[in-house]
C-alpha cells in the first residue's frame, strides 16, 4: 500500500526533559513518526545519527479503535511507557498499550517520543492556519519518507524470514532422506560409506551454521543448532578441543557425552580452573593441555571430532564450552560427515586430511589404546585419524601453532598457510581488491609490518585472466562500548 493511500491516526512526537522533569518539544535529531491504521515500525531508519542500541525494527505499533496505540518490543532493549505519571519498563516481546499524550523513551532515559493522536492534532490547528500549512507540507514529506522506511523494514524481514522457511523446507526433505539411511543396519551404512553418521537435526545442505541465542526472536533462531544438535548418535570416541571448558554446564547441556566410552579434552585452562576441571570430569576422561614452546599464547583452537560406527564428524566453532558463549552470544560452526576409508584405501593426498593431521600432531597428546567395535585395537594418536575418508571435503583447514617456523614449517601454519592455499586457488576478475574484512573477539600488539603479510595473504591468489587480485582494503569489525553495553548479556 502506498503512503498516499493509507489512513493516518496520530503522531510520534520527538520531546526531550523540561526543566522541571516534564517532557517539553525539542529538535531532537529524529524527525516526527506519522502512525497509520495497521502495522507501524520504529526503529534506527528514524534515527538522523545512527545509534546501535535502537535495533532496525525496534518497536511493532498498530493503532486500535480507540484512538491507542499497542506497542509490542521487537528489539532485545527495553523501552519506558510514561502514562498518567507512572513511568513502566518494557523488555523484549512483551506489549504496552498507550494514549494520547502518552510519552515513550525508546532508551530508558532517550529519544522521548510523545503520542498525539489524529483528532487532537486536528483540533490545535484549527486556530494556527498559516502554521499548519506548513506543517501539514513538512507532515507529507514525513509521511512519504517514514512509511517508505517502514516498508523497507517489513519487506526485508519478510524476505529473512522467507530465506528462514526455504532452509526450513530444505532442511525437511534432507532429514527425510537421511533419516532413512540412519535407519539401516550399520553394516550395511559401512558398505554404502553413506557420509551421514547420526545427521544433525534439520540438516542443510550447507556445512555452516549459527548456534542458538536465547532472548531472540524465534524465525532469527530457524536453522540454528545447540549443542545437543551437534553431539548425537552413537559416539565411540570423541576429541574436544578448546580453550574455557566448563564441565558442569557441558554435560548439563550434552548428558550424551556421559555415554560416550573414551573422551579426549584438549583444553588451555590452568590455576583454580584446571584443578577444577580434573575434580569434575568423569572418570574415563583425559585431559591433556598442548605445550606451548613460547612464554605467549594459549590452546585457544575450539573444534570436535566425533567418531561414529559409520564414520566421524569434524566440527570447527567459535564457541567456548560455557554457557554464555553457546547461549548469549552470535556463534558459528562449520561441520562435515566423512566415512570410513575402504580397508585397501591407503592414500594420503586430500589436502583436509593432510591438514588435519599436521595440525593433531602439533598438539602431542599422550597417545592412548582403545577397543572400537568397527576398527579393533587402535592407537588414538594423530595418525589414527587417516583411517576416514575426506575427499568430499569442500574446506581446508588452517591450523595455528604457537612458535618460531623456519623453512618449510612457515608455510605449514598461520596466515602463510592461508596464502599457500589462496595462491593455489583463481578467483573471478570482480574480486579483484576485494576489501579484507577481519572479525576476532581479541587484539594483540600488532605493528605495520605484520598487518602488511597478513593483507598479503588475504589477497593471495590470481583472477581468471591470470592477474594477481591485488590487495584490498582492510576493514576491522569490532564492538563499541554500546554494543557491549546494549547487548543481552549486560
Amino acid at each position: 500500500m502506498s503512503s498516499s493511500s493509507q489512513v493516518r491516526v496520530g503522531t510520534l512526537v520527538p520531546f526531550v526533559e523540561g526543566k522541571s522533569g516534564s517532557p517539553s518539544a525539542s529538535s531532537l535529531p529524529m524527525p516526527s513518526i506519522p502512525i497509520f491504521k495497521g502495522s507501524n515500525v520504529v526503529g534506527r531508519s528514524n534515527l538522523v545519527a545512527v545509534d546501535k542500541r535502537v535495533s532496525r525494527k525496534h518497536l511493532s505499533l498498530r493503532a486500535l479503535p480507540d484512538g491507542s496505540l499497542e506497542v509490542v518490543v521487537e528489539g532485545p532493549n527495553p523501552i519506558v511507557v510514561r502514562s498518567e505519571g507512572q513511568r513502566r519498563k518494557v523488555c523484549a516481546q512483551q506489549r504496552a498499550k498507550i494514549m494520547h499524550d502518552d510519552v515513550l523513551e525508546l532508551i530508558p532515559g532517550e529519544y522521548f517520543m510523545k503520542y498525539v493522536n489524529m483528532s487532537d492534532e486536528r483540533k490545535s490547528s484549527t486556530s494556527v492556519e498559516s502554521h499548519d500549512l506548513k506543517k501539514g507540507k513538512r507532515h507529507s514529506e514525513e509521511d512519504s519518507v517514514v512509511a517508505k522506511r517502514n516498508r523497507q523494514v517489513m519487506e526485508d524481514e519478510a524476505l529473512a524470514r522467507t530465506s528462514q522457511e526455504s532452509f526450513a523446507e530444505e532442511s525437511t526433505s534432507v532429514t527425510e532422506v537421511v533419516s532413512s539411511l540412519d535407519s539401516a543396519g550399520s553394516s550395511e551404512r559401512n558398505k554404502e560409506r553413506t557420509h551421514s553418521v547420526g545427521p544433525l537435526k534439520d540438516v542443510l545442505p550447507l556445512t555452516f551454521r549459527l548456534m542458538r541465542v536465547q532472548g531472540l526472536p524465534s524465525w532469527t533462531n530457524t536453522s540454528t543448532v545447540t549443542i545437543p544438535d551437534v553431539i548425537q548418535g552413537e559416539v565411540l570416541l570423541a576429541v574436544l578441543s578448546n580453550y574455557m571448558v566448563d564441565m558442569d554446564w557441558l554435560l548439563t547441556a550434552c548428558p550424551s557425552l556421559r555415554k560416550v566410552p573414551h573422551v579426549l579434552v584438549l583444553h588451555g585452562e590452568d590455576g583454580a580452573s584446571l584443578e577444577r576441571l580434573k575434580k569434575t570430569k568423569p572418570a574415563n576422561w583425559i585431559l591433556h593441555k598442548p605445550p606451548l614452546p613460547i612464554s605467549f599464547g594459549t590452546h585457544h583452537s575450539k573444534a570436535m571430532l566425533l567418531v561414529y560406527p559409520q564414520g566421524i564428524r569434524v566440527v570447527v566453532h567459535t564457541a567456548n564450552l560455557i554457557h554464555v558463549d553457546w547461549n548469549n552470544k552470535s556463534q558459528g560452526l562449520w561441520t562435515q560427515d566423512f566415512p570410513w576409508k575402504k580397508a585397501n584405501d591407503t592414500s594420503t593426498n586430500i589436502g583436509f586430511e593432510n591438514d588435519l593431521v599436521d595440525y593433531l600432531r602439533a598438539l602431542k597428546w599422550p597417545e592412548f589404546r582403545v577397543n572400537l567395535p568397527v576398527a579393533g585395537d587402535v592407537n588414538i594418536n594423530a595418525a589414527f585419524f587417516r583411517k576416514f575418508d575426506y575427499s568430499s571435503s569442500t574446506v581446508r583447514l588452517i591450523g595455528s601453532v604457537p612458535g618460531y617456523h623456519v623453512g618449510p614449517n612457515m608455510k605449514k601454519w598461520g596466515h602463510m598457510k592461508l596464502r599457500s592455499v589462496l595462491e593455489e586457488c583463481v578467483f573471478e576478475k570482480q574480486f579483484c581488491k576485494s576489501p579484507l574484512i577481519y572479525q576476532f573477539s581479541s587484539l594483540g600488539s600488532l605493528d605495520e609490518k605484520w598487518m602488511s603479510e597478513f593483507a598479503c595473504s588475504l589477497s593471495a591468489g590470481k583472477a581468471d585472466d591470470g592477474s594477481q587480485l591485488g590487495i584490498g582494503k582492510p576493514l576491522i569489525v569490532w564492538p563499541t562500548v554500546e554494543d557491549v553495553r546494549c547487548s543481552i548479556e549486560v
